[in-house]
Order: structure tokens, then C-alpha cells, then sequence
């Protein structure tokens, strides 16, 4: 009896850091954005401080994020789109993307496109947000 209890709080601490790791990018990057968390999120670019006020400007426009779900598809047909990128970041590059759905208080229904650089566990190059046009 004593050893399941000893064991219990082993399993749950476990159960938890694989749930953690399974996490995506995306999902990563967007709860970031979603919970205000802009310095943590500039930090996975390459250029933090070229990213930090754009991302603050972005985060406080958008209001309460909810229903963050990873995408396989686009959202709109057409969209309007703000992007944060480096400003070195040229017009064509290798990227994982991920698109990200969720609400915004203040927008209404958007989609996140986030661009995870191949071979990198998470290290951003761009960050798009899109809404209904």
C-alpha cells in the first residue's frame, strides 16, 4: 500500500512532463501570445529586441485569446494578415510552419501561421496572425 503512494505522485509528475513536451511549437508560441507573455515569446526569435514592442502592440490588440487548437488547414478564404518577422528575413525561406486557430475578444476568429526554423526545437522566424477580411 505505501509504495502505490509513493508511487502515484511519480506517475502524475511523469504523466505531466510528456504531456509538456508534446506540445507544439505553434501551440507554444501562441499561448505565449495569448497570455501576454511577449518578452518570453521575442526570445524564441533570433532578434528579440527587434520583435519585444511589435509583439507587445500585437498582444494588447488582440484582447483575451481563447480556443487555441492546432490547424491543418487555412481558416478563411480570404484574410487580412499582420506579421512580425526580422527585418533581415528574406522574401523566400525553409521553415516548419504550424496555423494555429483561435479567438480573439477583440478581433473575433483569427489563425496564427507560425514559422519554426527546420531543425530547431523552437526558434521562430515569423509570426502571422490571420482574420477574416
Amino acid at each position: 500500500m505505501h509504495i502505490r503512494h509513493t508511487l502515484w505522485p511519480i506517475f502524475l509528475l511523469v504523466t505531466l512532463s510528456n504531456a509538456i513536451a508534446k506540445e507544439s511549437c505553434g501551440i507554444h508560441a501562441a499561448g505565449l501570445l495569448a497570455s501576454g507573455k511577449t518578452k518570453e515569446l521575442a526570445a524564441l526569435f533570433a532578434n528579440p529586441s527587434e520583435v519585444a514592442e511589435p509583439l507587445q502592440r500585437l498582444a494588447a490588440s488582440l484582447g483575451k485569446v481563447t480556443g487555441i487548437q492546432e490547424a491543418t488547414t487555412a481558416r478563411f478564404a480570404q484574410h487580412k494578415r499582420i506579421s512580425i518577422q526580422s527585418k533581415d528575413l528574406p522574401a523566400s525561406y525553409a521553415y516548419q510552419g504550424y496555423w494555429i486557430n483561435a479567438d480573439s475578444e477583440s478581433i473575433g476568429p483569427l489563425q496564427f501561421h507560425i514559422a519554426n526554423t527546420p531543425d530547431s526545437d523552437c526558434r521562430l522566424s515569423a509570426l502571422h496572425v490571420d482574420t477574416a477580411k
